[in-house]
């Protein structure tokens, strides 16, 4: 590991974006049209300063660590980038310029479109802060800052009562999952005596094995909330109510890929508490499955790319759960592309409509928005699989490692979740850019117009990404070596490219064939559209009431939590407040002050006597005191 006080990179790359937000929110006024085009360049040069640091990275298996000061005993605060981090680090700037890159277009013209960009560089300085912490303490705050900043960008739009419901709700499920870690944190200090990661993950091993797993328990609590995984899901549909680079930012290329980042960086205490390794693994393949089943009924363009997101995840948090680190990291590089590419060129989409997001009112957009359906093809081609893109590299190499590692039927949710990703994408692909148009020509018309250049670039970037950045690791294992520093000789790295692992292919290929063709038959063959708007209209109302409703799960949280919560809420006001809180302390507080008051009162007289009297008294019990008492 490079120590170093004197290398001044990684303090630049992490210290840009605020400095960016500060400057926009000081002179946001002034700045108007500006405030883009300084929030854009913030990033790329915060990606120029990560790029500056691959040298020291890859040649340093430890990495970078910048130790900035002392806290308190055992916490010191500094700045690690090593490979892991740098990975990350590469996303968040990278994608993360795109990302600014196209809001300049998107969000060009928006009244508080200054406040848009603030947020924005504030959101990546809180990601860099939770991505480059060398302990937990300062993890901790990059986590709760992002957690600020996702609240503030899904309820941007303020007059919108639906988003600022959607970003109260993410906040407070959020939170639910913060108290699991630090609850761990805690733990971890009592244990250890220290909270730093290169003290905690030396002293893991020798960690109390029922302590490692409540440890290990309360991570993954604020892993499933922040990388919405099944129980702690539900906020991220909703999130949808945000701006669209929103979603590709926070909810498809970095926020909601912390968790992975979560159970990777802290993999030393997860390997000693396996009962949670176990649960971790089982966690992502439900969500694997239940977010791709529920993508199927969706209409709503971003909300299917919403349960898209949610089962993606679940596939990384799978493989880090059954020690495929490396795969499930792969896996989140490979879809922070295509998933972003999607969001965006949705955007394009929705830009183009006037703000329609509904599928069953577009059709025939292919050739009016060619940008958005090549980026858009290449991405849905990576996300459900087909060979040589890059989802077909990691997504594969997730679900061949459940098998390799001994757990069939992770492994064959994992394949059932494939069939169904390809069957709702490519549903996706053919009622949104196939047949004729169904929407209102009136309003395309009037706000539609061919993207500019600063949002049709960043699509096609991160859709040529969603091709060729699985090749990082095919046909040989670069991705998987580069890491291999970080979790030695315990990670399951993907297997060689020969006989048994193509033979595993075969059942994913199959389920591609499976889900693509079912949706072709429906959706994409001649004729398959006519009478469309009513078709899908019943479509829609015969769909499975338990899955349109999203298995019931806002309604058994509602049962479980918020009612009783009210209930308790109520029963305060009813009686807490007005007999406990107003009639003891306060009426009687300020009842007895007042005859305290009355009493001291009396002798503030003015007369000799009265002092005198109280003089006599004091030195007659000072007296009986020494001679009684003592």
């Amino acid at each position: 590991m490079v120590e170093s006080s004197v290398n001044s990179w990684p303090l630049i790359v992490w210290l840009l974006p605020i400095a960016g937000a500060v400057a926009i929110w000081a002179f946001g006024p002034q700045l108007r049209r500006l405030a883009g085009p300084l929030a854009t360049a913030v990033l790329g040069a915060a990606f120029a300063g990560t790029l500056a640091l691959w040298p020291a990275v890859a040649a340093q298996p430890g990495g970078v660590h910048v130790t900035m000061f002392s806290w308190a005993p055992g916490i010191t605060v500094g700045l690690l980038v090593d490979r892991l981090a740098f990975i990350w680090l590469t996303i968040i700037t990278g994608v993360g310029f795109l990302i600014h890159l196209y809001s300049m277009g998107y969000m060009e013209g928006d009244r508080v479109e200054a406040r848009f960009f603030a947020y924005l560089n504030f959101f990546i300085f809180a990601m860099l802060t939770l991505v480059l912490a060398d302990n937990f303490i300062f993890l901790l705050v990059g986590w709760g800052l992002v957690g600020l900043a996702s609240f503030w960008l899904i309820g941007f739009w303020t007059e919108r009562a639906t988003a600022v419901e959607a970003a109260r709700k993410a906040f407070v499920m959020n939170v639910v999952g913060d108290i699991g870690i630090m609850l761990a944190i805690f733990a971890l200090y009592a244990t250890f005596g220290s909270l730093s990661y290169a003290d905690v993950f030396a002293k893991a091993a020798h960690g109390p094995g029922a302590i490692m797993t409540l440890i290990a328990l309360g991570l993954l609590a604020g892993a499933c909330a922040k990388s919405a995984q099944v129980p702690l899901h539900t906020w991220l549909p909703d999130a949808m109510e945000g701006p669209t680079p929103v979603s590709a930012l926070i909810h498809a290329a970095t926020m909601v890929t912390a968790g992975v980042y979560l159970v990777a960086r802290c993999w030393p205490i997860f390997q000693h508490a396996p009962g949670a390794m176990e649960t971790v693994g089982v966690v992502g393949a439900i969500t694997a499955l239940g977010g791709a089943v529920l993508g199927v009924v969706q209409w709503d363009i971003k909300r299917v790319l919403a349960y898209s997101t949610m089962s993606q995840i679940g596939y990384m948090i799978m493989g880090v759960g059954v020690g495929a680190y490396s795969a499930g990291v792969l896996h989140f590089y490979t879809h922070a592309f295509f998933k972003a590419c999607l969001f965006l060129a949705s955007g394009i989409v929705i830009h183009n409509l006037a703000g329609e997001q509904d599928m069953r009112k577009m059709g025939g957009l292919a050739a009016r928005m060619p940008v958005a359906f090549w980026s858009m093809l290449a991405a849905t081609c990576a996300i459900i699989g087909v060979p040589l893109f890059s989802g077909w590299v990691s997504k594969d190499a997730v679900v061949y490692q459940t098998l390799a590692h001994g757990h069939p039927v992770l492994w064959a949710m994992g394949v059932l979740a494939a069939a169904v990703t390809a069957y709702y994408m490519s549903r996706m692909m053919w009622v949104t850019f196939a047949g004729t148009f169904r929407g209102d020509e009136d309003a395309a018309h009037g706000h539609g117009h061919v993207p500019a250049w600063v949002m049709g670039l960043p699509v096609a970037v991160l859709g040529a990404g969603s091709v060729v950045i699985g090749w990082l690791n095919w046909p040989h294992e670069g991705f998987a070596e580069f890491l291999a520093p970080i979790f030695g000789g315990t990670d399951v790295a993907p297997a060689a490219w020969g006989g048994e692992f193509l033979s595993t292919q075969i059942p994913l290929f199959i389920a591609l064939i499976v889900g693509a063709g079912i949706a072709y038959l429906q959706y994409g063959t001649a004729g398959a559209l006519s009478g469309a708007p009513e078709r899908l209209e019943r479509e829609a109302d015969g769909q499975p009431a338990f899955l349109v409703n999203l298995y019931y799960w806002n309604e058994l949280l509602d049962a479980l939590f918020v009612t009783p919560a009210r209930a308790l809420a109520a029963l305060c006001a009813r009686v807490v407040d007005p007999k406990l809180i107003d009639a003891v302390l306060v009426r009687d507080v300020a009842l007895d002050t007042g005859i305290f008051g009355l009493l001291v009162r009396r002798w503030q007289s003015g007369l000799v006597r009265t002092y005198a009297l109280t003089l006599l008294c004091g030195a007659g019990a000072i007296i009986v005191y020494f001679a009684v008492v003592r």
